[in-house]
């Protein structure tokens, strides 16, 4: 490993902030700054890396002088360097393991600028992980399935590497999120907690410990200030704002979800998941002039996008623009894997029953047509309650309920669902409903 590697931000060690940019080691009682050289902040920086192992005489002089120096040189450094720290028998960093090497002996390895060096992972695992990642950005069930596979065998190949266990539980909750639960929440709940405890400092295990705690114990305040706690680690890590906006929309703070959302955005512009997370918000706070300019920008980056045109047209329709609605809900739906001559059918019903007839036609679809992407049970709810079918709504929302789809954090704000707000199923509906505290 190289001490250029590591990111040289300024981190705790033992007793000290150690400063790399600025040479220097800072007490954390008292303040008192020690300047070291080059060369021994290069020796640091190895050691705070290794997370314990030994570390070979060759791997410290190719890293840290990078040609070859007498066993003199390398000994007179290594003291030197506990010198800098203060070392004393009650209080050691660093052992001498004969004819093997050295090896860091602090209680707790240091986190350099919040991130374990990569190279603590073994190179299969982060492979792995790299591997789970990609998987992961695809919009397919089968793909997250894969991206579970990668990342359980990367914890299984570096158990103590926080990335691995981050890269699980985000895919735990993807599945969750998209209605491939069987426990997957709790198991991503696990795995957050594991990749906080391994790594304090890394701002991905924070977010995403923030998020499956809103969906799993439905408690902002805790959610919140595990995002909260990312976010002062990394101020521009989006998924963190994504998953804050999430949790602002969740207790009906929209004003500050649309700021997280946007901010986002920024972060990723070209992220179609942060974009489709701005327009959800947008519609359920019933800013459709916004959602429809969202979702242009959306589809500017890609036109091709079902969620897209669908989300643009629904902002049409309640916005009460049904013609130009239609027609984005229709172009939304053939995107989605509905046919031309469903589509032609869906167009004629809208022609002779209006709207709830269009509704009614793509809810039968969506009950018995296999398409690109599997519907979610509230896109059959909202179509029933717009088409004047409460009693099918109510079952389609009930069935979601029953699966704890996350969507119905939203439920009691949902436009889609105004037409069912007066129905005395409504109040017993909410209580069924885990809602975020």
């Amino acid at each position: 490993m190289s001490p250029q590697a590591l990111n040289e931000q300024p981190f705790e060690f033992g007793d000290w902030r150690v400063e790399p940019a600025r040479g220097v080691l800072a007490a954390l009682t008292g303040g008192a700054e020690t300047h070291v050289e080059p060369r021994l902040m290069d020796l640091l920086l190895l050691f705070a890396g290794s997370a314990g192992r030994v570390l070979g005489k060759d791997e410290i002089i190719e890293g840290v002088w990078g040609r070859v120096v007498g066993d003199d040189t390398l000994a007179a450094a290594i003291s030197r360097l506990r010198s800098a720290l203060g070392e004393t028998p009650e209080r050691r960093y660093i052992e001498t393991l004969p004819k093997r090497g050295y090896r860091l002996v602090m209680a707790q390895a240091a986190r350099v600028g919040g991130l374990r060096a990569e190279a603590e992972a073994a190179p299969k695992a982060a492979a792995l992980v790299a591997q789970g990642r990609a998987a992961l950005a695809a919009p397919f069930a089968a793909a997250r399935a894969q991206a579970r596979l990668y990342f359980e065998a990367a914890v299984a190949e570096a158990p103590g590497w926080a990335p691995a266990h981050v890269g699980l539980a985000e895919t735990l909750a993807a599945q969750h999120v998209m209605g491939q639960g069987g426990g997957s929440l709790a198991a991503a709940k696990a795995s957050a907690h594991a990749a906080v405890g391994l790594d304090a400092g890394l701002a991905p295990a924070w977010s995403i410990l923030g998020l499956v705690t809103l969906l799993a114990d439905r408690d902002f305040a805790a959610g919140d200030e595990a995002l909260r706690r990312a976010v002062a680690l990394d101020p521009e890590l989006s998924s963190a704002h994504s998953y804050r906006a999430f949790g602002f929309a969740a207790i009906g703070r929209f004003v500050e979800a649309e700021r997280e959302a946007r901010r986002a955005v920024e972060l990723e512009p070209v992220s179609l998941m942060a974009r489709g997370a701005l327009l959800q918000i947008l519609l359920t706070a019933r800013r459709y002039r916004q959602a429809v300019a969202a979702a242009n920008e959306a589809l500017a980056l890609s036109p091709l996008s079902s969620e897209g045109w669908y989300a643009k047209g629904w902002a049409y329709v309640l916005s009460g623009d049904e013609a130009a609605g239609v027609e984005a809900l229709l172009r939304g739906l053939e995107l989605w894997g509905i046919d031309l001559d469903q589509i032609a059918r869906l167009r004629g019903l809208h022609a002779q029953g209006g709207f709830p007839a269009l509704c009614a036609g793509g809810a039968d679809l969506f009950e018995t047509q296999k398409v690109m992407f599997t519907p979610r049970l509230t896109d059959v709810a909202f179509l029933r309650a717009a088409a004047g079918q409460p009693n099918q709504a109510f079952a389609a929302l009930g069935a979601a309920a029953d699966l704890d789809d996350p969507y119905l954090v939203f439920l009691p704000w949902l436009p889609y669902c105004d037409p069912l707000r007066d129905d005395p199923r409504w109040p017993r509906l909410l209580e069924k409903v885990r809602l975020v505290r």
